[in-house]
């Protein structure tokens, strides 16, 4: 269980990293000082890790559709604590973060998912080839 809950932690980093990167290029936060974005970057990535954990959700007994759901609202709630955390509201108001992060959350999460879904099949296709051939 120790392993699983490691990988998945670092799968979690694995995506976070690219994706904080991105957003830090994106909205221009490499402008910012240098406290400002190590704690912004140090943020995100702790939430990466959260997320990755969070995934664990999709190993359990509980249905797809609901898993879907419950790590939806998890990553969701992972977000708005770090962007508290990460200083983003001290710019906002807490009810402007659903009209300005959440819409971009989402079309990351999307993104996100599909990249997921799309290498679980690659490595499953991987697997099963593997297995044919041994069962040659």
């Amino acid at each position: 269980m120790r392993e699983k809950i490691i990988n998945h932690i670092i799968t979690g980093l694995g995506l976070g990293f690219v994706i904080t990167t991105a957003s830090l290029w994106i909205f221009g936060l490499y402008e910012a000082s240098g406290m400002d974005v190590m704690r912004e970057f140090t943020t995100w990535l702790v939430a990466s890790a959260l997320y990755g954990l969070i995934s664990l959700i999709y190993d359990s007994d509980i249905p797809l559709p609901l898993s879907i759901i419950l790590h939806f609202i998890g990553c969701v709630a992972i977000t708005f604590v770090a962007c508290f955390v990460a200083g983003i509201m001290e710019f906002m108001k807490w009810y402007e973060w659903f009209k300005y992060v959440l819409p971009y959350f989402i079309i990351v999460y999307i993104i996100a998912s599909i990249v997921v879904q799309l290498t679980v099949c690659w490595e499953t296709k991987k697997i099963n080839k593997k297995m044919k051939e041994l069962n040659k």
